[in-house]
C-alpha cells in the first residue's frame, strides 16, 4: 500500500498489509533478501503491518526517474526490444488515446464535441 496523508508528510511512503492468508508468512525473514541488496532499508511495525523505511540515497526525484525513464524508451526504440510485458500496456494506452480522441471529436446528433454524455 502506498500512503501519501498528511502523516507521512505528502511524501509516498511504502506499506506492508498482511492479508489473514498471509499470517505465517515470515516477512522479516524475506526482507533480508531486500536489505541485502538495499543496505540501510528498514521494517517499522504499525498498527496495520509495516512501514517500509527507504534511505534517502535510494530516493529519486521526478527529474531524475523521468530522463531514466526516456534512456529506456530511447533503447528501445534504438534496439528495437520492447520488453514483451511493457507491450499489453502499450496496446491498451494507445488504444485508450485514440478512443478518447474518437469520443471527443465525434460529431454525432445530439452531442456537443467534447462533452460527456
Amino acid at each position: 500500500m502506498i500512503r501519501q496523508r498528511a502523516e507521512e508528510q505528502y511524501k509516498p511512503t511504502l506499506y506492508i498489509e498482511m492479508l489473514d492468508s498471509d499470517k505465517s508468512y515470515d516477512l522479516k525473514e524475506e526482507f533480508k533478501k531486500i536489505q541485502a541488496k538495499y543496505p540501510g532499508t528498514e521494517l517499522k511495525e504499525t498498527q496495520y503491518g509495516w512501514q517500509v523505511i527507504i534511505p534517502e540515497k535510494y530516493k529519486e526525484g521526478h527529474e531524475a526517474h523521468f530522463g531514466r525513464i526516456m534512456e529506456n524508451f530511447l533503447e528501445y526504440l534504438k534496439n528495437k526490444n520492447m520488453p514483451a510485458w511493457e507491450v499489453p500496456n502499450m496496446l491498451a494506452k494507445y488504444y485508450t488515446t485514440t478512443k478518447a480522441l474518437e469520443i471527443s471529436t465525434s460529431s454525432s446528433p445530439g452531442r456537443r464535441s467534447g462533452t460527456a454524455e
